[in-house]
């Protein structure tokens, strides 16, 4: 029998999923327009930080990766209720968002010249 997942597991399941989600669409959609060179909002976002186009689409392709993976992840755990997978996509998600965090903080210092 497997265990059931506990209720603080599948609260923050359901409230992670949407948000790993929306940055999964949001970062993957900056990563398509970046390679794509799309004359929108999104394509030209590099050129704000002053970062080339190859390493601000490589930090983009990074975080829709990890945030598509713990989303599915996320889905399946929850929908098989395994408690295994519930617990690593949650040590996942702390790393998105240490990396999220590190990444804006390089992002936003090169905005002012400091890099």
């Amino acid at each position: 029998m497997k265990p059931a997942l506990k209720p603080f597991q599948k609260s923050l399941s359901l409230i992670i999923i949407p948000v790993s989600f929306v940055l999964f669409y949001i970062y993957g959609w900056t990563f398509i327009s970046t390679l794509l060179k799309l004359n929108n909002f999104y394509g030209n976002l590099y050129n704000y930080y002053h970062v080339s186009a190859l390493s601000f689409s490589i930090y983009n392709l990074l975080v829709a990766f990890i945030a598509g993976i713990l989303t599915v992840r996320l889905v399946k755990g929850v929908l098989n209720k395994r408690q295994k997978y519930v617990k690593q996509s949650l040590w996942i998600f702390l790393a998105l968002a240490a990396i999220l965090v590190s990444g804006e903080i390089i992002l936003h210092l090169s905005l002012e010249g400091r890099l």
